[in-house]
């Protein structure tokens, strides 16, 4: 379903089994999940998620990927953030937002996270 977030592996990569985390998007896709920073940001052991737009089109398809597990609702939570840092270049009013996924440590472990520093917004 939209939101779901999954563990899944890219079916080329069947022999070595790299488990990566994503997300279900609303046109069906999956689109790989990456983090700025490994430090806990929400609660006392959740990492926060977001897709970046680089890997978010065209998104992975099913015949693309395999599924491990989705990740149960009690280990997740959702939340979103103002693009661009909010009232700046791009986003003056703020309007503008994305989601956020909040996946606790206990879930990871085994997955190889992306993680891009250069996704952090400073305000």
């Amino acid at each position: 379903m939209d939101m779901d977030v999954i563990i899944f592996s890219l079916s080329k990569d069947d022999e070595h089994c790299k488990k990566q985390l994503g997300a279900i998007q609303e046109d069906g896709s999956v689109a790989p999940l990456s983090v700025w920073t490994e430090e806990i940001v929400f609660g006392d052991s959740y990492l926060e998620f977001l897709v970046d737009d680089k890997d978010r089109f065209p998104g992975l398809q099913a015949s693309d990927i395999v599924i491990h597990s989705i990740v149960p609702e009690e280990s997740l939570s959702y939340g979103s953030r103002q693009v661009g840092g909010g009232m700046g270049p791009g986003n003056p009013h703020g309007e503008e937002s994305e989601m956020c996924y909040y996946v606790s440590q206990r879930v990871l472990e085994g997955i190889e996270l992306s993680v891009k520093p250069e996704l952090e917004i400073f305000w």
